[in-house]
């Protein structure tokens, strides 16, 4: 996990592949909270949704949203 989130860069969402609400998601800015953010995210997707699956992507500071 951390080599993605080194590959993709910082900041990243980390994300509970089950369930939904914001439940099991965290934002890391640097390794150290991405390693933490994994644990944390994990343990309450399992919690949660009885799911440990986890997912990472990129995430975007200041999106917009553009409709054609």
């Amino acid at each position: 996990m951390l080599r993605i989130a080194n590959e993709i860069g910082y900041p990243v969402m980390i994300k509970a592949s089950a369930g939904g609400g914001g439940k099991g998601m965290r934002i890391a800015f640097n390794e150290k909270e991405a390693a933490e953010g994994f644990k944390l995210s994990q343990d309450e997707a399992i919690s949660s949704f009885g799911d440990g699956r986890i997912f990472i992507e990129k995430y975007i500071q200041a999106p917009r949203h553009i409709e054609y």
